[in-house]
């Protein structure tokens, strides 16, 4: 890749240093040094959403974990069956940015009639500030349960914090966790918890692959739609 960078913004965010760079015809947002996300390839956001949709027993609710440049909220959107995506996001600059510099990759998706953006901790809003439950959950937090971009994301790929996705998840329901990597002590983690677990590699063009995980919970319990 041209190391033709062009640095459009440094901010302070919830986590520290963001930073938003345009390298050629591409944005590239850098979390205190490590980078956290790019508009040049959505190939394994898009697939992570769309496997997902394809796997649960319906697609009308999709809780999105991590905005990103809005790869994954417009794959969700643009599905036919979708009513209510709603997707929790940390920073307010990132948000912003969605909503101008990455309007060509998201397709205005922010902006659809089905989507409810939140500003704040994913944690908290599950824990605390909502009683809804989804028929799809994407995670797409950080680089994966190995590869945290905020120490603080941690809990959310460990026991607890996959007993609440777990509990927030209709019956038939499919949760799906990017990774830039794989990691056999996570999978093993969502085996002891949901009824059906695969793992999918996605060419990502520079290095390893993308690696997504997924995870079904039983069709049994039906929780009645409430958002």
């Amino acid at each position: 890749m041209s190391s033709n960078r062009e640095i459009i913004a440094n901010v302070q965010g919830q986590s520290g240093e963001l930073q938003l760079q345009r390298r050629d015809s591409h944005y590239e947002v850098i979390s205190n040094g490590t980078f956290l996300m790019a508009t040049h390839n959505g190939e394994s956001e898009r697939r992570m959403v769309q496997e997902a949709l394809n796997h649960a027993f319906s697609a009308e609710s999709v809780l999105i974990g991590g905005l990103g440049v809005g790869f994954s909220l417009d794959e969700a959107v643009r599905h036919a069956d979708t009513v209510y995506v709603t997707v929790v996001e940390l920073e307010k600059h990132i948000i912003e940015w969605n909503h101008s510099y990455f309007q060509e990759w998201n397709k205005r998706a922010p902006e659809n009639s089905k989507t409810k953006i939140v500003e704040g901790d994913l944690q908290v809003f599950l824990e605390k500030e909502t009683n809804a439950c989804w028929d799809v959950i994407c995670m797409d937090t950080d680089n994966g349960p190995d590869w945290l971009v905020r120490e603080g994301n941690h809990y959310m790929y460990e026991p607890g914090g996959l007993q609440t996705i777990f509990g927030v998840l209709r019956g038939g329901g499919v949760a799906a966790f990017w990774s830039a990597s794989y990691s056999s002590a996570f999978e093993n983690s969502l085996e002891a918890l949901f009824d059906n677990v695969w793992v999918e590699e996605v060419e990502a063009g520079r290095g390893g692959p993308d690696v997504i995980f997924y995870a079904r919970k039983a069709e049994h319990i039906h929780p009645s739609h409430n958002f």
